[in-house]
């Protein structure tokens, strides 16, 4: 393979630490792989070498390369996820097995049911679990104590509570998870210092792949594992760190040359992906971070198309003109395969994901999209509905019998069936509660008239949901605007069916679509609809990235310079997934309320000749 000047100058490099800066497009693997190959020409025995990086994919493809490269006769090389590789060093003293690891899954499952058993009212918040999990990761990763840290989704002394058991439930059945994996090997080698030798001789040459999302204690073992031959070759970029909710600290990469003092650094600047008008339009707003390395990555490709930057009037409309332009590139010759819809979270892609069904395009999930109709808030406005279509059914009543609190008791309502009259009869010596009940019977009777959008509204403002969401919200120290961003969202989906009926069908077809999509996996084919998180390592020919308004990129939770900068960076990933086209879409109004412009519009030059505005609306 030909390697330009300064990725040769990686490959050819030796003894002792470098830093590869290398930006997106730029080559990263070839070089990783190239200088794994240098290393054994130049007599260094391949058993020597390891190659570490995060996932077993990319682990997979870079053995692949180099197998390639050099011939089956070079497997002893090691190449190996931090996980694996850590627990491989475990394995060998300890004589565990891979059955002594819990799965994500099961660490979700016990989590889930350490939280009902602690939490009055977790099993309403379906992302709770996963919530708890991820700051348990971010503790265990960072090498803090649960005393030290301060959770943002659970009251303090419930966290440590449910910290405290499952690191009891572990203990009890000797069990691990993937967190433990790495304080343990920690552990393990600053604690044995003749079986830290061994390894250390063992792995005298390091090289490691994606080092912007290194955590703190795994960069501990790195460190450990390198000294005192320093033969240290990390590769990354320091505008593509975006998981510090995992654990990792793109900081840890900007003290590495003066924590490895004679340390060299060479900056991969050719990008071999995007054109030179993406490029320069990406490269504005990434100049803004203060906390980086200054660097100028330059297009090896031609010039081509603007980045667009089109502005709807809502949301609806954006991804109807998505879908219609999704349509024309299809039929200009653009395979849908390499066309991607990238939103900032999850929740954001309802309204994308009900458009391209309705235009019929086939998508797929670069991973599992929840559905937004089996949240709590939206099971008990169905119930309601369901409630005003005639149903009596006593599963019905106790979803909205106290939501909001109308202080009733669970055993008035016993039957199968519950009808107003035993309601009636049960209160008949409380007049107050006679009161209540008649006005449940009244509000029922309301929604029965109602189109299902008017539905929503009523229940939101007239039955008082909207208040009663905020005072969970409040109870539970959860940001309250993410709640009712979810009875927005069911407000806008309600806006497009005349009946309940209707609108149940569409529910129905939109939640079989997403079953289907998690089924078929990476198997699936077609548009990728993908988080800004999960496109990371992936390139298509054209991209649309939605909502570029201010609360949404960035998201209304970055408010520390540090957050901002996380965000600024994860638009940049975003835009630099992009070969050939770029659009950016924005909104000026969500949920009948002013969606202001993002600032990072501004900073990457929106008035600018390299970004042409759309007409947007149509």
């Amino acid at each position: 393979m030909q390697f330009n000047e300064a990725q040769q100058r990686a490959v050819q490099h030796r003894d002792g630490p470098m830093m590869v800066l290398a930006g997106p497009g730029s080559g990263k693997t070839a070089v990783v792989t190239g200088r794994t190959c240098r290393l054994i020409e130049e007599g260094i025995s391949p058993s020597s070498i390891l190659v570490v990086t995060f996932t077993r994919a990319a682990a997979a493809e870079m053995k692949e390369r180099f197998l390639r490269q050099r011939g089956e006769a070079s497997t002893a090389v090691t190449f190996g996820t931090f996980h694996g590789v850590f627990f491989g060093i475990l394995r060998h003293t300890y004589s565990i097995s891979g059955g002594t690891v819990i799965g994500e899954q099961q660490k979700l499952s016990l989590l889930k049911e350490l939280l009902q058993q602690l939490y009055p009212g977790a099993e309403q918040e379906a992302d709770l679990p996963s919530q708890v999990g991820r700051e348990i990761s971010q503790i265990k990763g960072s090498g803090l104590s649960p005393e030290n840290y301060y959770s943002g989704v659970l009251p303090q002394e419930v966290f440590r509570k449910v910290y405290a058991s499952y690191e009891k439930w572990k203990q009890e059945n000797r069990r691990m998870d993937f967190d433990d994996i790495i304080v343990r090997c920690w552990r393990l080698l600053s604690s044995r210092p003749e079986l830290c030798r061994a390894w250390q001789n063992k792995f005298r040459y390091l090289l490691v792949d994606e080092f912007q999302d290194i955590s703190p204690m795994q960069y501990k073992i790195v460190k450990l594992l390198a000294h005192p031959r320093n033969n240290l070759f990390i590769v990354g970029d320091d505008d593509q760190s975006i998981y510090r909710f995992r654990g990792a600290n793109p900081e840890l990469m900007l003290r590495f040359p003066k924590e490895f003092p004679g340390c060299q650094t060479v900056t991969l600047d050719r990008n071999y992906r995007s054109t030179p008008e993406i490029l320069e339009t990406a490269g504005k707003l990434i100049a803004v971070n203060r906390k980086r390395f200054p660097k100028t990555i330059h297009a090896v490709r031609g010039h081509g198309e603007p980045v667009r930057l089109e502005i709807f009037s809502n949301p609806r409309k954006e991804c109807i003109h998505l879908a219609r332009e999704i349509r024309r590139e299809k039929e200009s010759g653009t395979d849908f395969d390499k066309i991607a819809v990238l939103v900032r979270t999850n929740s954001g892609c309802r309204e994308a994901v009900e458009q391209m069904m309705a235009w019929q395009i086939p998508f797929s999930v670069r991973e599992m999209l929840p559905c937004i109709y089996d949240h709590w808030i939206a099971q008990t406005l169905f119930a309601y509905m369901r409630l005003g279509a005639g149903s009596r059914k006593r599963t019905d009543f106790l979803r909205i019998y106290n939501r909001p609190n109308r202080y009733f008791s669970r055993d008035a309502f016993l039957a199968p069936e519950i009808s107003f009259d035993s309601l009636f009869r049960y209160y008949q010596d409380k007049a107050w509660m006679m009161k209540r009940a008649a006005k449940l019977e009244d509000d029922i009777h309301v929604l029965g008239r109602l189109a299902p959008y008017g539905q929503v509204i009523y229940i939101r403002r007239e039955i008082g949901l909207d208040d009663y969401v905020k005072e969970y919200a409040g109870e539970r120290g959860i940001p309250e605007e993410e709640l009712l961003q979810v009875l927005d969202e069911l407000s806008e989906s309600a806006r497009n069916y005349p009946t309940w009926d209707a609108w149940q069908k569409g529910i129905e077809e939109y939640r079989e679509k997403l079953q289907a999509q998690g089924q078929k996996g990476k198997e699936a084919s077609g548009v990728c609809l993908s988080t800004l998180h999960a496109a990371k390592g992936m390139e298509y020919d054209s991209v649309y990235i939605l909502d570029v308004n201010e609360g949404v990129i960035p998201y209304h939770k970055a408010v520390l310079d540090a957050d901002l900068e996380e965000e600024r960076r994860m638009l940049y990933v975003g835009m630099t997934r992009a070969r050939l086209r770029l659009h950016l879409y924005a909104v000026r109004e969500r949920y009948e309320k002013k969606a202001d412009l993002s600032r990072f519009l501004r900073e990457c030059g929106s008035s600018c000749p390299d970004i042409r505005t759309g007409r947007g609306d149509r």
